[in-house]
């Protein structure tokens, strides 16, 4: 058997935090990793440690940027496969079961894509929209985090292959919370972009905006969420938009 040991970064997630940990106490350990959380998530948790007391591994350490802190919550996670999660995810009922009969199997791959269904601000979004897959089943032997400073993913020795086991994203709670992400987001991703050497062009600027909101429309079928397709695809091609005028702003500032 494959024993899992779920891995959790957290900061200010009492909102989430508590559906999280009830779609993982099937695991076989449960390492929580917060920044220090200023609101009653702590208090959360330790409900958690008192109903399993011998799975739940609690830790705080000071943020130190999304990919070195969940490298360093991989770290603590005594068993080789880890499944790791963000505070506002949580796992299907299909989800665990299929990951329950991947553990009685000998892995095919050093790790595995899951598809995650997200919430548009009111709504699930519809099954008919594109899902995005991301690497959350994995050999920590053979796997590591990206130094990326934003969208920091998985990096595998190896293939990934896929395993439909579809989680939850509760990342899009209201248009606010969005548009708040979006300035960070944009920032973080600009100076990414121009450490990397990556340069911005007035008409980069004017037509891939665009390009972007008819791939998040039509391409990724957003249309299918109604009006709030509408304002998502909107608010992407808004991030898109932004995090290259703030490229553009740092190159007229030091190129």
């Amino acid at each position: 058997m494959n024993k899992v040991s779920a891995v959790i970064t957290c900061f200010n997630a009492e909102k989430t935090i508590s559906s999280c940990l009830e779609s993982l106490s099937w695991a076989d350990e449960v390492v929580i990793l917060d920044s220090y959380s200023e609101d009653h998530t702590p208090g959360l948790i330790a409900n958690f440690q008192t109903v399993l007391p011998n799975k739940i591994v609690f830790k705080q350490q000071v943020f130190e940027g999304f990919a070195k802190q969940k490298q360093a919550a991989i770290d603590l996670a005594t068993n080789d496969w880890v499944l790791l999660l963000d505070d506002d995810e949580q796992l299907t009922p299909k989800a665990i079961h299929c990951i329950k009969k991947w553990q009685q199997k000998k892995p095919k791959a050093p790790g595995y894509a899951l598809p995650r269904i997200e919430w548009v601000f009111w709504h699930w979004s519809h099954p008919w929209v594109k899902r995005n897959e991301f690497i959350r089943l994995f050999d920590k032997n053979r796997a590591h985090m990206s130094q990326d400073l934003v969208h920091e993913s998985i990096i595998l020795d190896g293939k990934k292959k896929r395993l439909h086991a579809p989680f939850k994203h509760y990342g899009e709670r209201s248009i606010q919370m969005k548009l708040d992400k979006i300035n960070r987001y944009s920032a973080l991703s600009a100076q990414q972009k121009y450490q990397r050497g990556v340069r911005c062009t007035a008409l980069r600027l004017l037509l891939y905006p665009p390009f972007y909101f008819f791939r998040q429309y039509f391409i990724k079928r957003q249309i299918f969420n109604g009006i709030s397709g509408v304002i998502n695809a909107s608010l992407n091609s808004y991030y898109a938009y932004l995090k290259y005028a703030k490229l553009y702003e740092i190159q007229k500032s030091n190129d």
